[in-house]
């Protein structure tokens, strides 16, 4: 194979990973960067795209060492039995139906923006309400439009940072930015674990190899993986500089619009609706997974699924669940990081049960292995008290 393919191959997998990791957690990262300090927030930052880097390859090396088609709820029963697959089975609805939730809040107050901006404003309640009714779209049957919504979605999102890369790096001054805030010392990590977490696309980068008839050895699998994802958190990063440069830090608030529009109207009103695109790309494609998830894994009648994956956010955040940054902690934390364990799991066992030889071994030491699972624990576990404080 000529380099040139190898190298186009290379981009369109780690293309795979990066663009389903980036997404609407990015609005919540200037908030985050501010008030936890900007020492804290790189650390964290550092260390959470390890764990989920070493977590995507050993999810990666687990699929390589099993025979046929598989994905994390069958990969969860393979090696750890029925237990395994009813947790993953629980969390990840449980994930789905969160993500759908954070997307709803958001999007309701990225259209609470707009319908400010057109001099036709909305409360908060009625903005979520039509965000619902226009997301839950996404889920009716016969939509077929949602297959490029991965690539739409990564297009907007990588053209809002290098705007906010351009305009606010000039103008950067961390000096109002603590370097640790010791009150929201574990404020970081459920979000960014909930903003860098990829999983899912890793068994859909080896299905791109596949479909090119290409097998691992051809293109290193594990560069992919590596390079998928650290680009995010880098992307991340120049995204919460440019927001600081360009509002100032004691301006950051989970929502960047206001203040953007009344510094510089234009930017503020092409960020909204860039915004709003980019969560309802999402919620469509979310809520038509969820759906098909429950019609074909659950073998939930079709209609029922469907009103499932509609009513569900809804229902969550009647019962109160409104605070964005709660809820995409809370999933970081305890359900992507009680999936995270699993993975690991799942790993120590492929390596010694797996029926095929992969091209990578990835070589965890038994006691970093055990000190991981614990961490994971340990993270879950802090998030629950500090959500029931």
């Amino acid at each position: 194979m000529s380099l040139s393919k190898k190298l186009a191959n290379y981009f369109s997998a780690s293309t795979i990973l990066a663009g389903t990791i980036l997404g609407a957690g990015v609005f919540s990262l200037p908030f985050v960067f501010t008030n936890a300090g900007s020492f804290l927030f790189v650390i964290f930052l550092i260390l959470v795209t390890a764990l989920c880097t070493v977590t995507h390859l050993a999810y990666g090396e687990s699929l390589l060492r099993t025979e046929g088609e598989h994905r994390f709820i069958g990969m969860a029963e393979i090696y750890l039995g029925h237990w395994a697959k009813t947790l993953i089975t629980i969390t990840t609805f449980i994930s789905i139906g969160g993500c759908l939730l954070a997307y709803l809040i958001l999007g309701g107050q990225f259209l609470q923006n707009f319908s400010q901006i057109i001099h036709y404003p909305l409360n908060q309640t009625q903005s979520v309400l039509l965000f619902w009714i226009i997301g839950s779209l996404g889920a009716l049957p016969g939509i077929k439009f949602i297959g490029k919504g991965e690539t739409i979605s990564l297009i907007l999102i990588v053209m809002l940072i290098a705007v906010f890369f351009v305009l606010g790096i000039p103008q950067l001054n961390l000096a109002h930015v603590p370097l640790i805030n010791v009150s929201q010392l574990l404020l970081p990590y459920g979000v960014l674990l909930f903003a860098l977490s990829g999983a899912s696309a890793v068994p859909e980068i080896y299905s791109y190899f596949q479909k090119k008839s290409l097998t691992p050895k051809d293109i290193n699998f594990k560069k992919p993986i590596i390079w998928g994802s650290v680009i995010p958190a880098l992307l991340y990063l120049i995204f919460c500089l440019g927001a600081i440069g360009l509002l100032g830090a004691q301006n950051i608030s989970v929502d960047l619009v206001p203040q953007l529009i009344s510094i510089n109207p234009l930017l503020g009103i092409v960020t909204d609706l860039l915004g709003i695109l980019l969560i309802l790309t999402s919620y469509f494609i979310l809520s038509l997974n969820f759906k098909n998830s429950l019609f074909f894994d659950l073998h939930i009648k079709q209609w029922v699924a469907w009103l499932i994956a509609i009513f569900l956010p809804l229902i969550l955040y009647q019962l109160g669940a409104h605070d964005f940054i709660k809820v995409i902690s809370f999933l970081g934390a305890v359900v992507l990081g009680i999936e995270s364990l699993i993975t690991f799991l799942i790993h120590k066992k492929a390596q010694t049960n797996g029926a095929t030889q992969p091209p990578f071994v990835l070589k965890i030491p038994n006691v970093l292995r055990f000190i991981l699972v614990a961490l994971l624990i340990l993270g879950a576990a802090l998030e629950v008290l500090r959500t029931i404080a």
